[in-house]
């Protein structure tokens, strides 16, 4: 009987949970830009992290790669903002490490912006969404 409960509560329980831990991004903002930290229940501070913000200026979609800047803490990297001020941005990170990947899609529309993280690629559709 115990043994069938066990394996009903994994069936029950969230996938990232029964790996271990989850793995994400925490995008924070900072007096000089943003901050970018692999978080998790694991050692990340060796994920590569990658960034891009997308916007619209002028009715014109633009596409610019970040360079994120290692922080004296492993996993940890300061964006200063590469992006024109004119126009509507969102900007998208993605976490690796080993087989774990993490996506954050961070909208910087008005004065309060929030991350939105998940585990599977920031998709065409959510990006235009967010620049609506």
């Amino acid at each position: 009987m115990l043994r069938r409960f066990a394996q009903m509560a994994m069936l029950l329980m969230p996938l990232p949970l029964a790996w271990g831990g989850g793995f994400y991004l925490v995008v924070q903002n900072k007096d000089a830009g943003l901050t970018v930290e692999a978080q998790g229940c694991q050692d990340y501070s060796h994920a590569r992290i990658t960034g891009q913000a997308e916007g619209v200026v002028n009715g014109k979609r633009q596409s610019v790669p970040l360079e994120l800047t290692p922080t004296e803490k492993p996993g940890t990297y300061s964006v200063h903002k590469q992006w024109p001020t004119e126009g509507k941005w969102v900007l998208v990170f993605s976490g690796t490490s080993g087989d774990r990947h993490t996506y954050t899609l961070v909208d910087l529309a008005g004065s309060r912006w929030s991350p939105r993280m998940t585990m599977r690629p920031v998709s065409a559709e959510e990006i235009e969404a967010a620049l609506r």
